[in-house]
C-alpha cells in the first residue's frame, strides 16, 4: 500500500492537488500550534496603513459620491497592487509552494486568539480586568479600556465566533478556487473592513463598498462556519442558524450581526450593544443592537465558547486532511 502511495501515475495525475493540500494542512498546523506573534503579523502592519490612509482620503464633510469614491479607489489601491505583486513573485519563484505556506501562514494568523481568549478567562476570574483589557485590546478595533467585565465577556466571545470565519474557513474555501492569491486578496478585503467599521459613523459611505462587497464573497464561509457551530446543538442549533442569516434592516452594515445572534442563542446570553472608539483622542460611541437570548455573559461562557469554536476548527482541519486521504484511496478502487 505504501508503494501504491507513491505510485508515479497517481502522482502524475493527482500530483498538483495533493501538494495544495498538503499546504493547506501544514499552514492549518502551523497557525495553530507556532501562531505569529500579534505585534510582528503582517496584516496588522496592513490595518496600520489602511488606517493612515482613511486619514488622508476619507472626508465625511463631502457629499456622498465623492466618499464613496475615495473608498473604492483607497480599496482598489491597497489591495491590487499587492495582489498583482504576490501572483508575480509566485509565478518567478523556484518553489512556488513554499511561499504558498506562508501567505496562507499569514492568512491564518487569527488562530492565535485562542490561547488569548484563554488567558482573558484567567484574568478574569482572578478579578485583574487591566490584564484582560490589554490582552483583549490588539484584536478589536473597541476601546477596551472602558469594558466592564460583562463587556470583556461579550467581545471576547463575539471574536472567538467570527474569527474563523475569516480565518479557517475562508483560507480553505478560497484557497481551493483560486490558489494563495486570491487568499491572500480576501483576507486583505476583510482587514479593510475590520480598520474601516462600516457602521461607525467616521467610515458610513467610506467603507460601504468594502462592507457590502464582504457580506457577498463570505456569505458561504459564514454559512458554513455557522452550520459547524449549531450541529453541535442539535435541534436548538438548526433553530438558531435561521435567526443568523437575514439580520434586521437595522444592523445591515454589521457584517458580524448574524454570529452574534447564533452565539447568543447557542449559548443563551446576551450579546451585542454599544461599541467606543477613539481616533485621534476623540472618543466615538456607536449604538449597535443586543442580541438578548440569556443574561448577560461571565467568564464561564467565554470557556464554553472556546470549547464549542475549538471543536467546529478541528472539524475543517480534519476535512483538509481527510479529503486527499479519501481521494487517493478512490484511485486504488
Amino acid at each position: 500500500m505504501i508503494n501504491q502511495l507513491f505510485d508515479p501515475q497517481l502522482l502524475s495525475q493527482d500530483g498538483g492537488l495533493l501538494q495544495s493540500c498538503c499546504i493547506l494542512f501544514c499552514a492549518l498546523i502551523l497557525a495553530r500550534f507556532v501562531p505569529i506573534p500579534r505585534d510582528l503579523q503582517p496584516l496588522l502592519w496592513f490595518n496600520r496603513i489602511a488606517v493612515l490612509l482613511a486619514t488622508k482620503v476619507n472626508h465625511p464633510e463631502r457629499a456622498v459620491s465623492q466618499q464613496l469614491t475615495a473608498g473604492i479607489l483607497a480599496t482598489l489601491i491597497l489591495v491590487v497592487p499587492c495582489g498583482i505583486i504576490v501572483s508575480f513573485l509566485l509565478s518567478l519563484a523556484a518553489y512556488p509552494w513554499f511561499f504558498e505556506l506562508i501567505i496562507l501562514y499569514f492568512c491564518l494568523c487569527d488562530s492565535a486568539f485562542k490561547p488569548v481568549a484563554e488567558n482573558i478567562v484567567d484574568a478574569i476570574k482572578t478579578n485583574n480586568k487591566q490584564d484582560a483589557k490589554q490582552l483583549l485590546a490588539p484584536w478589536t478595533s473597541q476601546n477596551t479600556n472602558v469594558l466592564s467585565e460583562v463587556g470583556l465577556s461579550k467581545v471576547t466571545i463575539e471574536k472567538l465566533f467570527t474569527t474563523p470565519i475569516y480565518g479557517t474557513l475562508a483560507t480553505i474555501l478560497f484557497f481551493a478556487l483560486g490558489g494563495a492569491v486570491m487568499t491572500l486578496v480576501v483576507r486583505m478585503l476583510r482587514q479593510l473592513e475590520h480598520s474601516w467599521p462600516p457602521y461607525h459613523p467616521h467610515y458610513h459611505v467610506f467603507a460601504s463598498f468594502i462592507g457590502q462587497f464582504n457580506r457577498v464573497i463570505f456569505f458561504i464561509p459564514t454559512l458554513l462556519w455557522h452550520c459547524s457551530l449549531a450541529i453541535q446543538f442539535g435541534q436548538l442549533g438548526l433553530k438558531s442558524i435561521w435567526s443568523s442569516i437575514a439580520p434586521p434592516a437595522s444592523q445591515q452594515l454589521n457584517n458580524h450581526y448574524g454570529s452574534y445572534a447564533l452565539a447568543a442563542n447557542l449559548l443563551k446570553i446576551e450579546l451585542g450593544g454599544p461599541q467606543q472608539f477613539i481616533e485621534n483622542g476623540i472618543s466615538t460611541r456607536v449604538d449597535l443592537a443586543k442580541v438578548k437570548a440569556g443574561p448577560l455573559p461571565d467568564h464561564r461562557h467565554i470557556s464554553q465558547a472556546i470549547t464549542i469554536t475549538q471543536t467546529a476548527n478541528l472539524f475543517w482541519i480534519s476535512l483538509t486532511l481527510l479529503l486527499p486521504l479519501i481521494w487517493a484511496g478512490l484511485r486504488f478502487l
